[in-house]
């Protein structure tokens, strides 16, 4: 993805030097959240593809959000799911590859969610997520 745009959706503020639409700090209701970013992001028209890092609970929203990207006719290079409420897996999700990142302040619930993880063959990386998403985005 080493052209694009990185989209920090609300709860993943993280610091990163990637082209980035951060969303980080937004707060939306829970039952508004995933229409709200979707719309969100429909406004500011970010450069694709993008790069969709979500994190918390807010990773379990992650299929919606990619299909209304692809909804929106943009594309999606990648998921970076950061200390996770994992999403379920079915029908043509995941469309693009998703990483998992177990930050330094993960608990034992989110690590043990990094198995899962691995146990469908996602990428999972222990470390500072801003950095993991750095090096993701400069991916070709």
């Amino acid at each position: 993805m080493a052209s694009g745009t990185v989209i920090l959706t609300p709860g993943a503020s993280f610091t990163v030097t990637s082209p980035t639409l951060d969303l980080a700090d937004i707060e939306h209701a829970d039952d508004q959240w995933l229409p709200r970013v979707a719309l969100d992001i429909a406004a500011a028209a970010p450069v694709g593809p993008v790069l969709l890092v979500l994190a918390g609970r807010h990773a379990a929203q992650a299929p919606a959000l990619g299909f209304a990207q692809r909804s929106a006719r943009r594309a999606v290079a990648g998921y970076v799911l950061v200390d996770p409420v994992l999403p379920a897996v079915g029908g043509d999700w995941p469309d693009a590859p998703v990483t998992v990142v177990v930050s330094p302040q993960a608990d034992a619930d989110m690590r043990s969610a990094a198995l899962g993880a691995r146990l469908r063959g996602w990428e999972v990386v222990d470390g500072d997520p801003g950095e993991v998403i750095d090096r993701i985005a400069a991916r070709p």
